[in-house]
């Protein structure tokens, strides 16, 4: 129906206004305005965009996520040692105790403990495009929020490093052993982690020569975001891991702030909306509606494990024991990137159960949806969002200035 050029277009169009119209409308975040426009664009609706369009865009996702990856691993804020392994003890833990429920809970559906165990790592990854824009659209400030991207981050890691170290036994045509597995993935993490330090040295070195200029240092890290994305793509190994990498070690070296970084949710957000709404134009209705039990019960699983890790850890990051729940909350949103590792995983390995697949696309779908209102819903309960939209009836031109309180906007 549409070419290549068009179909941008369409979808930055659409995906504003439907953005615009769930913000103002209805105060929710506008990433699920996104979504619901690529359902309804997508083969769930109109089917205007579809499987082969996404696959032509590939490149433009990888960019994307390249580029929300970064900003996730920059926004996470500098510390203390003492306080930086503290946080890194309690998301590992928050990762882990959900993790192990919800490898308990596929095993006891009965499917095989290697399929377990991947289905567990993808569901870890909490959204950092869901967390980065709608914290942007409530305007979230404060330490708190700082706390949530850093657990954002750290499942992010623990989910990537758990795939990257499973996805070699899902190969069709590997008979190789396990020490050989173990090397191949190993050798991968450490790609990423090399990959990931230089495109923060040429970032570095880079803004050392520009001085302060927003333009060109955009410019900078975007291409750097562009080489690092190429050459993992060479490499073969993950696009993910290193963009977290380079983001964090931007902000964890460069103490005297010379890098100005580029902001996915004002300076490039066409990334954004493009990727949430091809998110939504890949996902289908129809497992939601057949899977809806088990989508369900993994995400209350999920809650739950990281709730409890969350309230046993709450002395150590400091919280009460409401804001450990609102920290559970916000950790809601599963990341689109998700589907991206389960569609990589497939075309690798052929015999995933069909049944597996369904229920994860369900449950990404779900989490999609209700998502960022979770992470709306704990931004507030924090009490750091300095951006709110008042939906109640403005008063009169004749009241007076002590009678017109409210939220300003």
């Amino acid at each position: 129906m549409f070419n290549s050029v068009q179909l941008f277009g369409f979808v930055l169009l659409g995906g504003l206004a439907a953005g615009e119209l769930s913000r103002r409308t209805l105060a929710l975040p506008r990433t699920t305005g996104y979504v619901l426009f690529g359902l309804l664009v997508g083969q769930s609706g109109l089917s205007w965009i579809t499987p082969l369009h996404i696959e032509s865009a590939q490149l433009f996702i990888d960019l994307a996520l390249g580029l929300i990856l970064f900003e996730l691993g920059y926004l996470v804020p500098r510390t203390s040692i003492r306080e930086g392994l503290d946080r890194l003890l309690a998301g590992l833990g928050i990762s882990l105790t959900s993790g192990l429920l919800m490898l308990a809970l596929f095993i006891y559906w009965g499917f095989t403990p290697l399929a377990a165990l991947f289905a567990a790592a993808l569901c870890l990854a909490t959204s950092a495009a869901i967390t980065i824009a709608t914290c942007s659209d409530v305007g979230a400030k404060g330490e708190r929020t700082g706390l949530l991207y850093t657990m954002v981050a750290i499942n992010g890691c623990v989910a990537f490093l758990a795939v990257i170290l499973l996805q070699p036994f899902f190969d069709d045509a590997g008979s190789t052993s396990l020490l050989v597995n173990l090397g191949g993935s190993l050798g991968s993490i450490l790609g990423c982690v090399i990959l990931g330090g230089a495109c923060a040295g040429l970032v570095l070195l880079g803004a050392e020569k520009l001085e302060r200029q927003p333009e060109h240092q955009h410019l900078l890290i975007l291409g750097s975001i562009v080489l690092g994305v190429g050459t993992a793509l060479y490499l073969e190994v993950s696009v993910l891991l290193p963009m977290l990498i380079f983001g964090f070690l931007v902000r964890t070296i460069d103490g005297e702030r010379k890098v100005i970084a580029i902001r996915i949710a004002s300076d490039a957000r066409v990334f954004l909306v493009i990727t949430f709404v091809l998110a939504g134009a890949a996902l289908d209705i129809a497992h939601l509606a057949e899977y809806w039990p088990e989508a369900l019960t993994i995400a209350l699983v999920r809650l739950g494990g990281q709730l409890l890790a969350a309230l046993a850890a709450r002395r150590r990051l400091g919280l009460s024991s409401r804001e450990s729940l609102m920290l559970s909350i916000g950790l809601q949103p599963m990341s689109s990137v998700t589907l991206v590792l389960l569609v990589n995983t497939q075309a690798l390995y052929s015999g995933i159960d069909p049944k597996l697949v369904g229920i994860l696309l369900a449950t990404i779908l779900l989490m999609q949806l209700f998502g960022p209102l979770a992470t709306q819903t704990a931004i507030k309960g924090f009490g750091e969002a300095s951006r709110l939209i008042d939906r109640r009836p403005k008063p009169s031109a004749s009241a007076t200035p002590e009678s017109s309180g409210g939220i300003s906007s």
